[in-house]
């Protein structure tokens, strides 16, 4: 009797931290579970080029394109964009620089190189996660008008960072 007393108390002990453990994980989110209570934020965007449109006529010109980035967090964050600059597609590599190409993206003036501007901020999200939109505006000034013509390639890079 004694013996079936210690059994029914070790397996009440399991049920209750297996039902309590259960209770802890609840339902499964799309965050990657870094640990209890760790910030952790995710950014996704489309693996396809931006398409800017053509240039005609020697003067200056504005283009524009626009991406969806998706982003995941259980925390504030906080998005940040940086431009290298448009370098020539094939062939030839001509680099143009900040004195022939000024970068806005979201509203925010983006100088060209590596240095990281903040074009977004968030609260939690869902576990779905929200849409941040990203719109890239790029004036060729009077200096790209020397540019060989033809097609170009550049370097957006976002980064999402946790934050208030």
């Amino acid at each position: 009797m004694w013996n079936l007393a210690k059994i029914g108390a070790v397996v009440a002990i399991c049920l209750s931290m297996a039902d309590s453990g259960w209770a802890q994980s609840g339902p499964k989110q799309s965050l990657p579970r870094t640990g209890q209570g760790k910030p952790s934020v995710l950014l996704s965007v489309p693996q396809t080029p931006l398409q800017f449109g053509k240039v005609y006529g020697a003067g200056p010109a504005r283009l524009k394109a626009e991406v969806t980035a998706r982003v995941l967090a259980n925390c504030p964050f906080h998005v940040a964009a940086s431009f290298q600059g448009l370098t020539q597609a094939g062939g030839k590599q001509v680099a143009l620089g900040t004195a022939q190409v000024a970068v806005r993206i979201n509203g925010k003036e983006v100088p060209v190189g590596t240095e990281l501007v903040e074009i977004a901020t968030g609260i939690p999200t869902p576990p779905s996660g929200v849409n941040v939109p990203v719109v890239i505006e790029m004036e060729l000034k009077h200096g790209a008008a020397s540019c060989p013509a033809g097609q170009y390639s550049g370097n957006l890079a976002l980064q999402v960072m946790v934050g208030p």
